[in-house]
């Protein structure tokens, strides 16, 4: 069966970018400020330097609302949760840090974990998980890390935000060495729904991001790992329709090799067909996984 899909909400946008990808044209960044986008910078111990900060201060300078995504080495994830409250501590100490409205942590599981996974054997690959299954003091630390975290970014008068993947290259994530995010109570949560995510050639259908996008909040994170951002209309488009609020987008030095800021606009209609088999596809997926980390963590 065919979707009609039109807009139906009005999107907030904000791109990601690193420090030394950041717009410096005065035209566009007038723009910017004209239309309200904000950006979400990724900043990590070896970005907060003066030569990164007097970058983000051009976007303050010309009224740009920032936002700050802290940067361990590594995705914040269960094994690394201590360095983010010292990573923060030094954020605070910075020229913009008064200028940062919200402050998020990217929840990735580790990219070393994720890279040997990738090498094991399909047969070995559940057995390692099961090994490597977080013990219950690792997961209340990690916990207690990440909600001192937000303590101090609340109190510092600024929102707290997690920013998540649903998939992954193995699309075990909710299995592995992450953040169990329901025990944070962030004031934003974003969810990846990236058409190619990594470990993947070819691109998911419009009927799988439907799906996905209709399954999470308010909040969508877009976009593309190999410069691919053809569907990135049809995905603003579904996400109005499906009346979320605000739409990320990964990168804004990717966008802006194939976009301009005019053609962030939805399609004024466009037909969605839906895909019964990527529908019952989703659902198998989505309850199989859920059920594997209940079994997980009874026996654990």
């Amino acid at each position: 069966m065919d979707i009609i899909i039109r807009p139906n909400s009005k999107l907030k946008y904000f791109f990601w970018s690193d420090p030394y990808r950041l717009p410096k044209n005065d035209k566009v960044l007038e723009t910017f400020s004209k239309r309200g986008i904000e950006f979400v910078v990724a900043l990590g111990r070896h970005t907060m330097n003066p030569k990164c900060y007097n970058r983000i201060q051009k976007l303050i300078d010309y009224d740009v609302s920032i936002n700050v995504c802290i940067l361990d080495k590594d995705f914040a994830h269960l094994d690394n949760s201590h360095n983010f409250i010292e990573i923060y501590k030094s954020l605070r100490n910075s020229q913009i840090f008064n200028y940062s409205k919200e402050i998020y942590i990217d929840a990735e599981i580790s990219s070393t974990y994720r890279r040997y996974l990738k090498t094991l054997p399909f047969n070995k690959k559940f057995t390692h998980i099961v090994e490597n299954y977080p013990k219950k003091n690792e997961i209340i630390k990690s916990i207690r890390d990440y909600n001192y975290l937000l303590k101090m970014v609340k109190n510092d008068g600024k929102k707290f935000g997690v920013i998540r993947a649903i998939t992954a290259g193995n699309e075990i994530e909710i299995l592995s060495r992450n953040v169990p995010i329901g025990d944070i109570q962030e004031d934003l949560y974003v969810s990846m729904v990236y058409r190619t995510p990594e470990g993947r050639e070819k691109g998911y259908n419009d009927s799988w991001f439907y799906f996905n996008a209709k399954r999470e909040g308010d909040n969508i994170f877009i976009g593309a790992i190999k410069d691919e951002y053809r569907s990135l209309k049809k995905d603003i488009t579904i996400c109005s329709y499906l009346k979320k609020k605000r739409v990320y987008i990964y990168d804004y030095y990717g966008f802006k090799k194939f976009y301009k800021l005019e053609d962030l606009k939805p399609y004024k209609s466009y037909k969605l067909k839906r895909d019964a088999w990527e529908f019952v596809k989703h659902k198998v997926k989505f309850s199989s996984i859920d059920l594997a980390d209940k079994f997980l963590k009874f026996f654990k």
